[in-house]
């Protein structure tokens, strides 16, 4: 009995200590630790790579502050590292910090301040409604504020030179001009796009490859054996890339498929991950996308598709694990893992690309796949084609051209207009009959108008007297606005419905069909018209000097009056 109880408190005993052991005992490892004796500057640029001095044994990150820093380089005897300053660091200053495999790491006293680079705007594309517009330049990614017409957008992929932005939930109007203001982190002073399109949503299918094979190479890495062949997917003649090699299911990677450039994906509007693969029968094959900011998705764990050719298209954006995606800075990478096809790792892929919707095999780019095939705009007269628009004479006088008033006024829209001087030819209302400019215009399709506008813009230093005059039914109706601008040398637009305004008919009545319709005061919105013209004269005495841009027609006012 004595024995039996001694067994049972030496038994209790022992289990107390490795209890205790569990709990409280310490690993005396020595751990290497990292520092930092030098950086190279404590203040510059944004992307710019700064050089650090030190002990950077397995360091593996370094951060500014909470935001990690791109492209670490460490020196091969791990005394220096260089870093990419990131552009989303914290304005105001952060410390440095690095980061080894083992946990361990070292963080500088003195902030580094980072300069922000100023942001220029070379370009803002026609904007669809109720979708989204480009935005190109240089540091653009830094722009804090992006209005349209006073509201406020959302920037939906974010590039260093472009941004693609959505003006969703705005009211806009195809044909309407708006404009686009800046505000960047840099507070430096960004002009104004002015007078930009606003279009009807047009989408047509558009795609960016991200891997093909029909040049015959790859730029796969690991293991198995990785080849280029030639044969029959999906009915038609391609290559592909083929590799044939073990799996490990998710313990470890058998390869890697790495893209060094970010591709540019502002063009669409909706984009899918779409790749075609095969796994040969009886065999798998599986691999994971990733963007090399530490996220990645899959694609159900593993492919078998029993030999036979399968096309995956998902949208972009969706299913990402690890953190945020971000598609502007998206730069793909395959990470080859078996996962749940084990042992195997067999797989051929035709193509991985990013595709304008789900992509089926069937779209070919430039189809038309959604949206309004409607014009926003119809150019009449914008007088950017010079050949077009030639020196028109009175006799041996210049009275109207394309390069008068250059040095005074720019252009209302684009870089060309056409204006008219004052020769001393013509009396009071006198007006240039002879030397007019105007447009054949038999092939514009009205049809999908409901209320077109034909819209215009003048320029003058006095009171003018211009005559729109517009044709149908062979020339044999012929109809009129009259305008009489004085816009004290500012250019101002001018509008008017095409079927919904009464006009001053200017019919000859002198024949059958001039009597019939010089009765009319509108025209026939089912008839197409022949020709629109402009004829400039005198307003009263003033003298002419009016200039002219952009004739359009639009769906409904171009201009809010």
């Amino acid at each position: 009995m004595k024995k039996y109880l001694l067994y049972i408190l030496m038994s209790v005993l022992c289990l107390g200590a490795f209890t205790a052991c569990e709990d409280d005992t310490e690993y005396d490892i020595d751990w290497p630790v990292p520092t930092i004796t030098g950086v190279s500057s404590y203040n510059d640029l944004l992307s710019a790579t700064i050089t650090l001095q030190g002990n950077f044994t397995q360091v593996s990150k370094v951060y500014f502050g909470e935001v990690e820093g791109k492209n670490l380089q460490v020196a091969d005897d791990q005394s220096s590292l260089t870093i990419e300053v990131p552009r989303t660091m914290a304005v105001d200053g952060a410390p440095i910090r690095v980061t080894n495999e083992y946990r361990q790491s070292f963080e500088t006293a003195e902030l580094f301040v980072p300069i922000i680079p100023v942001t220029t705007v070379s370009e803002v594309s026609a904007i669809q409604t109720g979708l989204t517009f480009t935005i190109n330049g240089e540091n653009v990614d830094l722009l804090t504020e992006i209005t349209v017409d006073g509201e406020p957008t959302a920037v939906i992929s974010s590039g260093i030179n472009t941004l693609v932005v959505s003006v969703a939930g705005i009211d806009l109007k195809a044909g309407s001009l708006v404009d686009v203001a800046f505000k960047s982190l840099a507070k430096n002073e960004i002009p104004t796009a002015t007078k930009v399109n606003v279009i009807y949503p047009f989408i047509t299918y558009e795609e960016i490859v991200i891997w093909g094979f029909e040049d015959g190479t790859h730029i796969y890495s690991g293991e198995g054996t990785a080849t280029v062949e030639t044969g029959d997917v999906l009915g038609i003649t391609e290559k592909y890339f083929s590799l044939r090699g073990p799996g490990y299911g998710w313990d470890k990677a058998t390869g890697e498929m790495i893209a060094t450039e970010i591709p540019d994906l502002s063009s669409l509007v909706n984009p899918y991950l779409t790749f075609c693969i095969r796994t040969p029968e009886g065999s798998a094959g599986y691999f994971q996308m990733e963007d090399q900011a530490g996220n990645w998705r899959h694609f159900g764990y593993g492919f078998n598709t029993g030999g036979e050719w399968v096309i995956i298209s998902q949208p972009l954006e969706d299913s990402w694990e690890g953190g945020d995606f971000n598609i502007g800075a998206f730069m793909p990478k395959l990470g080859f893992k078996a996962g749940n096809a084990g042992s195997s790792q067999d797989l051929d892929i035709a193509y991985v690309k990013i595709t304008e919707g789900k992509y089926d095999g069937s779209q070919e780019i430039g189809d038309a796949i959604g949206g309004s095939t409607k014009p926003a705009v119809i150019s009449i007269m914008d007088f950017e084609e010079r050949n077009e628009w030639p020196d028109i004479m009175n006799g041996d006088n210049l009275i109207a051209s394309l390069d008068f008033r250059k040095d005074e006024i720019n252009a209302f829209v684009g870089n060309e207009f056409f204006t008219y001087v004052d020769d001393g030819s013509q009396g009071a209302w006198g007006a240039y009959w002879g030397q007019t400019i105007s447009k054949d215009v038999k092939d514009v399709d009205l049809s999908a108008f409901e209320d077109p506008y034909l819209s215009f813009a003048l320029n003058s230093e006095t009171s003018q007297y211009v005559i729109v005059r517009m044709y149908q039914y062979d020339e044999d109706l012929v109809m009129v606005q009259k305008f009489f601008p004085n816009t004290y040398g500012k250019w101002a637009t001018f509008q008017f419905s095409l079927f919904n305004t009464d006009m001053e008919n200017w019919s000859d009545g002198s024949t059958e069909l001039g009597a019939h319709y010089a009765s009319l005061k509108r025209f026939n919105p089912d008839i197409p018209f022949d020709r629109i013209e402009i004829i400039v004269g005198k307003n009263g005495e003033n003298p002419i000097g009016v200039s002219i841009d952009e004739m359009v027609i639009t769906e409904g006012a171009r201009y809010n009056e």
